[in-house]
């Protein structure tokens, strides 16, 4: 039997509570699972193979085994702000986006982009097709999971509140039910994109959500990020077709990006 790969993920509160598992950052070892056909378990930055789904890049330096630089395998990892410097001693395979690639130092590899939950679909493929429930589906970041406007707009008919804290299949069945998605979560907006959803940014919380890493993501697409929707205009779902709100969704280039993660997989 073939060794387990050791995989770094941030965990959280849901390294001890599986009620605080971030679907976004624990979809990352099923990824990984489902393209290498290994078991993968959990391991910290000096331990770990290899880096996948989150904003961990800065993580990198602790790559380091009795203070000696050890290399990780980095596949669809991204950074979270400007200015930031990484060190090119790393397996890059893929990295989330242009931004991320441009603050790697000394590259010696030419990396795919893109966000590996954009493999979603892929992950769900043979688990049935989902029908369409909810014309709405919500995703508040973790941090904006009582925002009270929020909460008043998911009472509305044809609205669905999705809990980024849902166990992974749950939250991509409950996003494939919808029409349309609005999401403060990145992996929300990912997800959405995985399996062609239309979608937009809620901009709810202000310093709490890097904003720089939806920068980075669409960046891989060649695009600058969409304009987030306000807070202040939450009221707006409730009055207008949410497809209108949205405006001209496209992801140029998703099955090349699709394509490419996959085929930059690293072979550990």
């Amino acid at each position: 039997m073939s060794a387990a790969i050791k995989l770094y993920w941030c965990r959280g509160r849901g390294r001890d509570d599986p009620a605080q598992r971030n679907f976004g950052d624990f979809l990352s070892p099923l990824l990984v699972e489902m393209l290498s056909g290994k078991s993968v378990r959990y391991a910290p930055v000096h331990k770990a193979d290899m880096m996948a789904i989150g904003s961990i890049l800065p993580r990198e330096h602790k790559a380091r085994r009795f203070g000696w630089p050890r290399r990780l395998h980095v596949w669809g990892t991204g950074t979270d702000a400007e200015d930031r410097h990484f060190s090119g001693r790393h397996y890059y395979h893929a990295l989330r986006g242009q931004k991320s690639l441009e603050q790697v130092e000394g590259l010696r590899m030419h990396p795919a982009l893109g966000d590996p939950g954009l493999l979603a679909a892929a992950w769900w493929a043979g688990r049935g097709h989902v029908p369409k429930r909810y014309r709405i589906g919500l995703i508040p970041h973790y941090v904006d999971q009582q925002d009270a406007a929020l909460r008043e707009i998911a009472c509305l008919p044809g609205v669905c509140l999705i809990d980024v804290f849902w166990p992974v299949d749950e939250v991509l069945r409950a996003i494939q039910a919808c029409d349309f998605v609005f999401s403060s979560s990145m992996h929300g907006l990912i997800v959405a994109d995985a399996f062609a959803i239309p979608n937009r940014r809620l901009r709810l919380s202000s310093g709490l959500i890097s904003d720089f890493k939806f920068v980075d993501y669409y960046s891989a697409f060649a695009l600058d990020e969409p304009q987030p929707l306000a807070r202040e205009m939450l009221g707006q779902l409730a009055q207008y077709d949410p497809g209108a709100l949205i405006g001209d969704y496209q992801r140029p280039g998703l099955a090349s990006l699709q394509d490419g993660l996959i085929k930059a997989f690293p072979c550990i």
